[in-house]
């Protein structure tokens, strides 16, 4: 949740902080003839809150840049729908305060500043008034947030309370207005951390930028890989074994090293397996039951050797000590059958 405390002061945020800032000021000494401008620019405002909320809960690791898009008043309803919200509670208090007195309209004035942030939440997720209202549908969102909503208000009063101290100490306009508008920013920045950071419990399909990018990558690579594999064995099928293999260790060589090399062994057995020619794919079995062996890895190769057997019943490591090792972990393993078939010669080609 740290990172999100900075959301406000950074990039594009902290810009329109300040643009705003100025234009607030230049509507207050404009008197009545700024009061468009002023209402034009709060509009604005709390639209890029939603918006900021938006991007976070979205993975997105930089404020986003105010648009024209963004600020389309057709486009975007929730900030008044909030409003609505907020002017109902601000009612509920005073009717309640006439009616049951003042204790009672402290606590719920009190219960609804607590549950704001997840009014908050619940209306920039789903952008439904009704359900941002919804007690059932706060006390869910809470409990999934756990702990973590209560740190949110902690940091949201403390803020608030700061905010206070500045207008105490009698601070220039300026300074109250871009003041103000960092608290609310942090409230929505907090608000969607706190969502994105809870996005599985919350059922949430949303990832980080690095995570689509990782994914990206991913299908770039898996493209490529398949693009070689698809060259290997066209030569493989006119018989030219060796330029289809050189073609398989090319790709091995660059991207089969460190953490991956498991994992792109696999992957190219996998692809090689369904080749009409066993010889490639035996190979690759042979390798990477070599690497598993020498990581301890001895569950794992005992499953590779049971698959190329499935699909090459004539498959044998090449190494003797291999096969050993694996006849004896076959039987430790209760795989007598396995032992036994390792020890045999392999059958004659049908």
């Amino acid at each position: 949740m740290k990172r999100y405390l900075l959301f406000p002061l950074r990039g594009a945020a902290l810009l329109l902080v300040v643009s705003f800032t100025l234009g607030q000021v230049l509507a207050v000494r404009a008197g009545l003839l700024g009061i468009p401008l002023a209402v034009i620019l709060v509009s604005w405002f709390f639209k890029y809150c939603f918006v900021l909320l938006d991007a976070i809960v979205a993975g997105e690791e930089e404020p986003p840049v105010l648009s024209v898009e963004m600020v389309n008043p057709l486009s975007e309803q929730r900030p008044l729908a909030q409003a609505l919200l907020i002017t109902a509670g601000v009612m509920l208090v005073g009717g309640l305060r006439k009616l049951a007195g003042e204790p009672a309209a402290m606590l719920c004035g009190a219960l609804l500043t607590v549950a704001l942030p997840a009014s908050i939440a619940v209306l920039g997720i789903t952008g439904n008034p009704f359900r941002a209202a919804s007690p059932l549908a706060l006390l869910a969102l809470i409990r999934a947030l756990g702990w973590h909503y209560a740190l949110l208000n902690v940091a949201i009063l403390t803020a608030a309370g700061l905010l206070a101290e500045l207008a105490q100490a009698g601070a220039p306009d300026w300074v109250m207005i871009a003041a103000v508008q960092l608290l609310l920013l942090l409230t929505f920045a907090l608000v969607g951390g706190a969502v994105y950071e809870h996005r599985l419990e919350l059922a949430i399909d949303s990832r980080s930028k690095r995570e689509r990018e990782a994914e990206r990558d991913q299908r770039e690579h898996v493209l490529e890989r398949n693009r070689v594999l698809l060259r290997a064995y066209a030569n493989v099928r006119m018989g030219k074994l060796l330029e289809g293999w050189q073609e398989i260790q090319a790709w091995l060589t660059r991207h089969g090293q460190g953490e991956q090399a498991l994992a792109e062994q696999r992957a190219v057995l996998e692809a090689a397996s369904r080749w009409d020619d066993v010889r490639p794919a035996d190979r690759l079995a042979d390798d990477l039951i070599a690497l598993l062996l020498a990581a301890r890895e001895t569950g794992q190769a005992l499953e590779v050797l049971e698959r190329r057997l499935a699909s090459n019943p004539r498959f044998r490591p090449a190494r003797a000590d291999h096969t050993v090792r694996l006849a004896e972990l076959a039987s430790l393993a209760g795989k007598g059958a396995l032992r036994r078939r390792l020890e045999s010669e392999p059958p004659a080609n049908s």
